[in-house]
């Protein structure tokens, strides 16, 4: 029952009008006194048209009729006059259903009952009030949406921006851009088991593998930063296994092996050659370092931020013998391995001089020679990583290998003829 309404201040018939203006749906409310066995009370009768024929509904009490006319001219003002043909409990729920999309004019009731059929048969036991507060606790953080490559190119940029060291920029790249050309979806689409598969899929060592995923962690953590991913939430990428496989042992070149490197080799390879083996530069500075960064004067090799792959200085040591491999060259200028255009050239130049005389090409076993053999020397893993542009860690568990120290002074003692 509505609350109390004076009646006496109410003209009957009584007009109830709804909707926009020319289309107003108009309902009529009728008084009707009666009186039964000496008793006298009113009834209520609301009249409309539908469909050109005249509707009318008898109510004992004067809120519900005012109601149920409200309800039916808004109907009527809106167009719906389908609801108003139901009766019973179909009328009822029509009617609370129109009412609850009241808001969302864009949505009719069929496809509203479509996409909450749809979302049920996806959440299974979930409701759709559970889905919606997860999304609004983690999906509102998703504020844009690209293409793997799309993102990819925003990592890369970013990075440029952020003045990242161009080995990890290349590295990035290289291996994100693999692993992107492997997957045709929506990063939101990529889950831990398909990347645990493709990584299964390589055909690397273990290290390598390793690289690679922690290259795709990086990736899904920047997509998770920038809004292509929610921020709450574990990625796809955060549990991609690690075979932590320490892979076999590196190696490092005899002292025989080095000088027939050395001996006889064409003077253009001298330089690279010789500041590969004696001072433990990684390929790809060895692009970059320029005759002006040997310092004869100090014996020290002056390594800037643009040239290091840590975008940190350094100053590995000029040694006696290296010096002397050097010094025939040490009025040039400009950048000391201009005749190679890539790291992979470089490295192919050395592996066709192996190959030349006769000595078995070790993958990096240039640059862990130098290490193995300093070690053995200076006793100090610390001072090597300092020289070599590692941490003490990396030094232990990537480049040491044991030599004797008798073996180091016959490899830091070999010099021209």
């Amino acid at each position: 029952m509505g609350r109390a309404v004076s009646l006496s201040k109410i003209t009957f018939p009584q007009v109830v009008e709804r909707g926009p203006t020319g289309l107003k749906g108009k309902v009529t409310i009728h008084r009707t006194p009666t009186k039964v066995a000496g008793k006298s009370y009113d009834s209520f009768t609301i009249v409309y048209y539908l469909g050109g024929q005249r509707k009318r509904e008898r109510f004992n009490d004067y809120a519900k009729a005012c109601a149920e006319a409200e309800v039916v001219a808004t109907k009527l003002g809106n167009g719906e006059s389908s609801a108003l043909e139901l009766t019973g409990d179909d009328r009822r729920i029509y009617v609370g259903a129109m009412e609850a999309l009241r808001d969302f004019k864009d949505v009719s009731l069929d496809i509203a009952v479509k996409e909450y059929a749809q979302a049920r048969k996806l959440l299974g036991s979930v409701s759709l009030m559970e889905a919606a507060k997860f999304y609004d606790r983690h999906g509102r953080s998703v504020v844009q949406a690209g293409t793997l490559q799309e993102i990819l190119d925003a990592m890369l940029a970013a990075l440029e921006a952020d003045k990242r060291g161009k080995y990890h920029q290349r590295d990035i790249k290289r291996m994100v851009g693999k692993f992107i050309g492997h997957f045709d979806c929506p990063i939101t689409e990529i889950s831990n088991a398909s990347i645990n598969e493709w990584l299964r899929g390589l055909a690397v060592a273990g290290r390598t593998r390793d690289n690679y995923r922690d290259a795709v962690h990086n990736f899904f953590g920047f997509a998770q930063t920038e809004g292509f991913l929610p921020k709450e939430l574990p990625h796809a990428a955060r549990d991609a296994k690690r075979v932590n496989d320490a892979g076999a042992d590196n190696e490092v070149f005899t002292v025989e092996e080095a000088e027939k490197l050395l001996r006889g080799a064409p003077e253009r390879l001298i330089p690279p050659l010789a500041l590969k083996l004696f001072s433990g530069l990684r390929t790809e500075e060895m692009l970059l370092i320029r005759w002006e960064n040997i310092k004869f004067d100090q014996d020290v090799i002056f390594l800037t931020k643009d040239i290091t792959k840590t975008k940190k200085r350094r100053l590995p040591p000029l040694l006696p013998n290296l010096k002397k491999w050097l010094l025939p060259y040490a009025q040039c200028t400009g950048i000391i391995a201009e005749k190679w255009s890539s790291a992979q050239t470089l490295s192919k130049s050395w592996t066709n001089r192996a190959e030349q005389v006769g000595v078995k090409y070790k993958k990096n076993a240039m640059r862990n020679s130098y290490v193995s053999y300093r070690l053995a020397i200076v006793k100090n893993i610390a001072q090597v990583a300092l020289e070599s542009g590692n941490s003490p860690g990396v030094i232990q568990e990537n480049y040491l290998e044991l030599v004797t120290e008798p073996e180091a002074q016959k490899w830091f003692s070999i010099v021209p003829n």
